[in-house]
């Protein structure tokens, strides 16, 4: 009966597939119960009852001896077990310590009043002489058991005292029916046990002895009907008629009294109460003789025969269910290993689309910014006259700085107001795109890959990149000029007749231009917006031209000069130099602190102009850097999402291979213990044939 183990741990491993894993178990257990209650070389006899209901006191009577304690209220405390030896003092054996003890200390111990009551559950064992009492000569051993009604473990008392009992004694209480208590008990020992073999013994019927007789045999037809009913039609154990052979009406108390000659109080008609105690127990040695243990033993086998059928029954289906199972998780492997290989090229693809996507996107940013910048350039003139500040000429620092700050604001306000719809049109578009292509991925395979992560399908606000511009890091190699220049002075002159040939006019003279000759600061300046100053026009006249004056051409000069004062006269000379000077005088009286600061203006515009046609590129990089930046990250989450999803189809892959192993583990297992179960039916049938009646 190896089958047995493996079985059991077979079906256990079995057990989410098919709901037979519990009758299986239990089927197993009473196979298990069957095989030790045949091979044990003892009869065992279990005597169960409500408290006070005379149990111990039907063993003293069936002993002839007071052996086990017994009175009014709860009495026995613990199990008993009585077996006879072939010795010629009785001793027992407590269940804490393997020395022998004298029997007279079994009240002591077993009796609920006492200091040294025991655990219900534990058992304390008898060991009476065979010479001594007839009924535990043929290898019986009976068990006496507290009050069923006294503990909730029940099913603890029957797992451990009753499964091996070959006889089980139920001591009722005559005075009333069989209660609730007492059927659940053998409910469970039913369902516990096969065939439980049951006498019923309605104990203290010498209370009917005051009664007229047809009460008392009213009273004991309605017991004697409920007790069948319930053996017959509830347990399902007997038939009608070999149930009410189990059935007694005694008086345990008058059988010892009588016994042990303690006949003066006895009621009216014990004899007849007594009678039936004998029949009880002749009945009850027949149930124990040879031709009732074949019984027993033949009631066991069909009983293991219908279990093995049962079982066999079982294994089959559990056979076509993990079969049935394999194939059904081999499907699922299949269609969810496609998805994943569909999903990782996908997502490949949208990866590498996008990638180029962006970059496009990045470009047409660069070009959008860029044409902005351009536009705000053309309009600088206009940005910087709305510039409102006191100018005061000792602080023209402080002013720089409030004009660098305040085109900061409005080239920033301006970019973002020519910018943003455009390129929150083409941000939004590429994102809306990216969130449509990962929610195509997930609900083409109707699997919910994206889980927590599934808000980011939902559109959130535009991307806004950032337009500012630092612009006093931009101009801080700006220096302006705001002394004095006349209109009509030599190198105004120059300039206005010349125009683009005053420098080659100038180069032809000497190496250094009067733009030149100065400060540093000045110089540059000047070089740059192409202005020079007075005093350095007048600078470079006397270096340059006074000494052509002390040259060979000198003479020629003076000729010219006296020419002209022929020609025009004195007069006219004095009114053009006093013209000349008027006009100086007029023209320096208007430079005030409103023409200085528009002066401050010009210069600052041509300037800026410069540096800002400078990082028109520079400005549409960094704003396109920002936005493929933003969508590169968008497009990681999403595709992060879907790794996730694409994860958890890997984590289910790995789970289904190990249910298909392990389905084709129960469905091998399950033939195999088929084929040995069947062998076991053949070994009970040739049992049956060896032994039945």
């Amino acid at each position: 009966m190896d089958l047995l183990p493996e079985g059991n741990s077979f079906v256990r491993k079995r057990g989410d597939l098919s709901g037979e894993h519990l009758d299986s178990h239990n089927m197993l257990s009473q196979i298990r119960n069957i095989i030790e209650i045949i091979g044990r070389d003892h009869m065992k006899v279990a005597f169960f009852g409500r408290t006070s209901n005379g149990k111990s006191t039907v063993i003293n009577s069936m002993l002839r001896d007071q052996i086990l304690p017994s009175g009014i209220g709860h009495t026995t405390n613990c199990f008993l077990s009585i077996t006879g030896v072939d010795v010629e003092e009785p001793y027992l054996l407590r269940p804490d310590s393997p020395d022998k003890k004298n029997a007279q200390t079994i009240k002591r111990l077993s009796h609920s009043l006492s200091k040294e009551c025991l655990d219900p559950n534990a058992i304390v064992r008898l060991y009476w002489p065979k010479t001594m009492c007839a009924l535990i000569r043929d290898e019986v051993v009976l068990v006496d058991s507290p009050g069923i009604d006294m503990s909730p473990d029940v099913d603890g008392w029957i797992d451990t005292h009753c499964l091996d009992a070959d006889v089980f004694v139920l001591v009722a209480n005559s005075e009333s029916t069989l209660m609730h208590s007492e059927k659940n008990f053998f409910r469970r020992v039913n369902a516990k046990l096969s065939q439980p073999n049951i006498f019923i013994l309605n104990n203290r019927w010498d209370c009917s002895a005051g009664e007229d007789n047809a009460t008392r045999d009213e009273v004991r037809s309605q017991h004697q009907e409920r007790t069948i009913e319930f053996i017959v039609d509830e347990l399902g154990l007997m038939t009608r008629s070999e149930a009410d052979q189990k059935v007694f009406f005694i008086s345990a108390k008058e059988a010892l009294k009588f016994r042990m000659n303690q006949t003066a109080d006895l009621a009216t008609g014990w004899e007849e109460r007594y009678k039936e105690f004998e029949d009880f127990e002749n009945k009850f040695e027949q149930c124990l003789s040879a031709s009732a243990i074949n019984t027993k033993f033949h009631a066991h086998a069909l009983r293991g025969r219908d279990i093995v059928n049962s079982l066999d029954e079982s294994l089959k289906k559990i056979e076509t269910q993990s079969d049935h199972y394999r194939k059904q998780c081999l499907e699922e492997l299949q269609r969810k290993e496609a998805q994943l290989e569909f999903i990782e090229q996908e997502s490949e693809a949208i990866k590498q689309y996008f990638k180029i996507k962006i970059e496009k996107v990045g470009s047409h940013v660069v070009d959008i910014v860029s044409e902005a910048l351009r536009e705000e350039i053309l309009r600088l003139s206009n940005t910087v006259d709305s510039f409102s500040y006191p100018f005061q000429k000792n602080y023209i620092n402080k002013y720089k700085n409030e004009l660098e700050s305040h085109l900061e604001e409005h080239l920033g306000r301006n970019l973002m107001d020519r910018c943003h719809n455009r390129i929150s049109r083409v941000y939004d578009e590429i994102k809306s795109e990216m969130c449509g292509r990962i929610q195509q991925l997930v609900d083409i395979h109707d699997s919910p890959l994206i889980g927590p992560s599934q808000p980011d399908f939902e559109m959130q606000n535009s991307f806004e990149p950032i337009y500012q511009i630092d612009c006093q890091s931009l101009f801080m190699g700006f220096q302006y000029q705001l002394n004095f220049q006349f209109s009509f002075g030599p190198t105004a002159l120059a300039r206005r007749f010349l125009g683009p040939r005053y420098s080659l006019f100038l180069q032809t003279l000497g190496e250094t231009s009067p733009e030149q000759i100065g400060s540093p600061g000045l110089a540059s300046t000047s070089a740059r917006t192409g202005v020079p100053t007075e005093e350095n026009a007048l600078l470079f006249i006397a270096t340059r031209l006074l000494p052509v004056f002390s040259s060979k051409t000198a003479l020629s000069a003076t000729v010219l000069i006296g020419g002209v004062y022929q020609l025009v006269g004195w007069r006219v000379i004095a009114a053009s130099g006093a013209v000349y000077v008027g006009l100086y005088g007029y023209e320096r009286l208007k430079y005030t602190d409103r023409a200085m600061e528009r002066r401050f203006k010009q210069q600052f515009c041509d300037y800026a102009a410069i540096k800002l046609h400078d990082i028109v590129t520079y400005t549409g990089n960094c704003c396109s850097t920002q936005v493929q930046r933003d969508l590169s990250v968008t497009l990681s989450r999403l595709l992060t999402s879907v790794n996730n999803g694409a994860a958890t189809l890997q984590k289910q892959i790995a789970e289904l291979s190990g249910e298909i192993s392990r389905s084709k583990d129960i469905f091998d297992g399950s033939f195999a213990r088929g084929l040995e179960v069947g062998e076991f039916r053949e070994d009970i049938s040739h049992f049956l044939r060896l032994f039945g009646t």
